[in-house]
């Protein structure tokens, strides 16, 4: 009987990894429980909101970098939108390209 090829999802090899008898508990239940169910402050958005007035340039801050790693989802759509309806008089509006470099950076930073 040939064998199938059977994809296995980034999700699922992360929880594979961490059953490693090596990866501490302390990390596992960090890693399992990171972003979940959570929200960033809104002083954190706000924070965030300031800093990328400079462009996707901005992506390049280490403060930046985490605040964006402490949105959830819905708060990172919320802080597109915002983006995208900035005022001229405070700043560019992002380009969805540059929309799409935010929505990655995010993504890379909740692997």
């Amino acid at each position: 009987m040939p064998r199938r090829k059977v994809k296995i999802s980034d999700e699922t090899w992360r929880i594979w990894r961490l059953l490693d008898p090596a990866v501490s508990f302390g990390r596992v239940w960090a890693e399992l429980n990171k972003h979940r169910g959570r929200e960033a402050a809104s002083v954190t958005i706000d924070a965030l909101m300031y800093s990328l007035r400079r462009g996707p340039d901005a992506l390049a801050d280490s403060s930046a970098l985490r605040r964006l790693s402490e949105l959830n989802e819905r708060q990172l759509i919320d802080v597109a939108a915002r983006l995208q309806k900035l005022k001229s008089e405070i700043a560019p509006a992002w380009l969805p390209d540059q929309i799409k470099i935010l929505a990655a950076v995010w993504r890379k930073l909740h692997e």
